[in-house]
């Protein structure tokens, strides 16, 4: 059985907040001059006795912290360091063949991004503001903000995160912007105690290595997942990175109204007739389940609510042609589980590898009324992802799954959802008898807008951090 030393994990990894109903995501700013980057050491020594840890459950507040490749340089990190970072970290998410891996080209690329892109103020520490309620939520944050400015550390953007809408009509979870529940095919960690609720396929198909997620524990390879160190410090750091995770962060704009568009248009009959049926039937198959959350493969012909919260199936035994689930829907590409290959086991072990903590709240607000103006407002996914392995995990599903035209037999389309659409338009085949359909022209409905790297470590690290000299 694997120990996790909880009081050393922050809390993030363990749990999304979800009864947190008040948040904000602060993307800070070390200064330049000679006394910045102690006063920000000390900030950080006061910071880490305050960090929610995954010891126990926190009802009222909640902070988190993590640092960007560049923030733990502004910060006094060695070089040397840096050097046991992962190159994908060190490197960060906006260098030029990273937008290839992940597909930020186009009207994705960096160069436009709202934060985190060349040309604009870096971004070198992110800390995360939970509350349970308004009241709670405005006396963290004024505190909070009193002593960043004491510390000299500006505030280069502020993010408010919503809870998924819909969180009381969904069960456990809540609904995104294009009118989906979300978060029901969450991995669970091994150590956790949360795997003593699942057995046989399920505990096999959802239970993954904590080393998956954590670092220094043994991952899916079983081996200890390696983690940086500070070998430069006097007293040695050969722990340093033990107990922290990679946070990935990507700022992603919804364009609601071309989606529903795009799906009138795609389930006019010849003389240009709608159905909401179809157009539910048909945003279902670019998904890969129902807005309820139900999953295609046990129902494709209509919505079932009841089977909102149902993650117990492999495509391999309810529909290995896709017949149901089209091939190369989001959530049969961001998560094939047993369907990649011709034995069912070996494909569910593989894909496992690939495993990521999504820890998303959605931004802005409801999309309500298709004529909202000349300007229609922001809205969309602030995607946050925790994971030991950025390129064997969220990184190879971006590239090798989502992006990929060649996926599972597929040779000319994407994740039709969440993918950057080439010029023409994107498609998709729905697998059908006796005649498969072809969905063509799928414009471009999610736009990245920013995003980053993080370090998230362990209680200890931030305090060893805290103590850096120089």
């Amino acid at each position: 059985m694997v120990q996790l030393e909880r009081d050393d994990i922050q809390g993030f990894v363990m749990s999304g907040y979800g009864h947190m109903h008040r948040a904000a995501y602060l993307l800070l700013r070390v200064g330049e001059a000679a006394g910045d980057a102690p006063r920000a050491r000390a900030w950080l020594g006061d910071l880490a006795p305050r960090l929610t840890t995954s010891e126990a459950p926190e009802r009222e507040r909640c902070l988190q912290v993590a640092f960007t490749g560049e923030g733990l340089r502004a910060l006094g990190v060695h070089a040397d360091d840096l050097a046991t970072f992962p190159a994908p970290f060190r490197e960060g998410m906006a260098v030029e063949h990273r937008t290839r891996i992940l597909g930020d080209t186009g009207g994705n690329h960096p160069r436009g991004w709202a934060w985190g892109g060349p040309g604009g103020k870096p971004v070198h520490v992110l800390l995360l503001v939970f509350a349970r309620d308004d009241a709670t939520f405005a006396s963290v944050e004024a505190e909070e903000r009193a002593l960043l400015d004491a510390a000299g550390l500006e505030v280069v953007r502020q993010l408010t995160p919503e809870r998924l809408p819909g969180l009381e009509n969904v069960g456990k979870f809540g609904v995104e912007h294009f009118g989906f529940a979300d978060g029901m095919s969450q991995p669970v960690v091994r150590g956790s105690g949360q795997e003593a609720k699942l057995s046989g396929d399920d505990a096999r198909r959802h239970v993954i290595e904590a080393g998956e997620f954590v670092l220094g524990y043994p991952n899916g390879y079983a081996k200890l997942t390696p983690w940086p160190k500070l070998a430069t410090e006097p007293d040695g750091g050969a722990d340093f990175g033990r107990n922290g995770t990679y946070l990935v962060f990507r700022h992603l704009a919804q364009d609601v109204g071309a989606f529903r568009e795009f799906l009138r248009s795609q389930s006019a009959d010849p003389d240009g007739r709608t159905s909401a049926e179809e157009e539910l039937r048909l945003a279902a198959k670019l998904v890969g389940r129902w807005q309820s959350g139900a999953p295609l493969v046990k129902g494709d012909h209509r919505d079932d609510p009841d089977l909102g919260l149902d993650n117990s199936f492999g495509y391999a035994e309810w529909d290995p042609h896709g017949l149901r689930c089209p091939i190369a829907s989001h959530v049969r590409r961001t998560n094939p589980r047993d369907s990649l290959g011709s034995k069912p086991d070996k494909a569910l072990e593989l894909a496992n590898l690939h495993r990521i903590l999504r820890r998303g709240r959605v931004f802005g607000p409801p999309f309500d009324d298709p004529h909202e103006g000349d300007v229609e407002p922001e809205r969309g996914l602030h995607f946050i992802c925790l994971n030991a392995n950025i390129e064997r995990q969220f990184e190879f599903i971006q590239h090798t799954w989502c992006n990929n035209p060649k996926f599972a037999g597929r040779y000319d389309e994407q994740d039709p959802l969440i993918t950057y659409q080439p010029d023409g338009g994107g498609r998709l085949t729905i697998q059908q008898t006796p005649v498969r359909r072809r969905v063509v022209d799928i414009p471009s409905f999610v736009t990245t807008r920013g995003g980053a790297y993080f370090f998230l470590p362990g209680i200890r690290a931030v305090r060893q951090l805290g103590a850096l000299a120089g």
